[in-house]
C-alpha cells in the first residue's frame, strides 16, 4: 500500500465544499428565565434522552404553534 499525492477527485471536491458552505438559515437567539428547580428537571431529561434542552425547546415551539 502506498500514499497517492494525486489530488481528491472532483466529486469528493464538490462534496467537502458543500460540507464547508452549506449555510443554515438564520436563527435568533431566545433568553427565557426558568426556576432553577424547574431547570434542573429539564436538564437531567435532556441528558437522559441524550439531546440539548435548545433540541427539545425547539421541538416544543414547532409542536405549539403547529396547533395554531
Amino acid at each position: 500500500m502506498s500514499l497517492s499525492a494525486k489530488r481528491p477527485s472532483k466529486t469528493i471536491k464538490e462534496k467537502l465544499m458543500e460540507d464547508v458552505t452549506d449555510t443554515p438559515s438564520p436563527k435568533k437567539r431566545l433568553n427565557v428565565d426558568f426556576d432553577v428547580s424547574l431547570y434542573k428537571q429539564m436538564k437531567t431529561k435532556a441528558i437522559t434522552e441524550d439531546r440539548t434542552v435548545a433540541d427539545i425547546t425547539r421541538e416544543l415551539w414547532v409542536e405549539y404553534l403547529k396547533d395554531k
